[in-house]
């Protein structure tokens, strides 16, 4: 069984990880039932942990070929308002939060807190 990588800072595990999950030999594509659903693969290679935290990243590329970014945390007694904390500080390095962006927010039944917004551009139509 593989297990996550652990790194020191969040800074450590964005930078592989963000290196990993944009190369788009790695992107995942997602069937119709499971657009809207947040899920958490069982592939480690897309998952990352510093300390207690646990960090999951994945490109998802829609039927529609919409491509999203997600990014997902997890540690005991973890919120929402902590986990944007941990997003911006996640992102900085490769891909700055900028004012008026939008996220969307979701939690699972497994108390993952998701962040998807759109990655790229809508695909163009002829």
């Amino acid at each position: 069984m593989l297990s996550i990588h652990e790194h020191a800072t969040l800074e450590e595990a964005s930078t592989e990880l963000l290196e990993f999950a944009l190369e788009p030999s790695n992107w995942l594509t997602l069937q119709p039932t499971e657009q809207a659903a947040a899920t958490v693969p069982q592939d480690v290679r897309y998952q990352r942990r510093v300390g207690s935290l646990r960090i999951y990243t994945v490109l998802e590329v829609a039927p529609s070929l919409e491509v999203f970014l997600r990014v997902a945390f997890r540690a005991p007694g973890l919120t929402p308002v902590k986990a944007a904390d941990h997003l911006e500080a996640f992102l900085k390095q490769r891909l700055p939060l900028t004012p008026n962006s939008e996220w969307q927010v979701e939690v699972d039944e497994r108390r993952w807190i998701h962040f998807v917004r759109r990655y790229a551009a809508p695909r163009l139509q002829a």
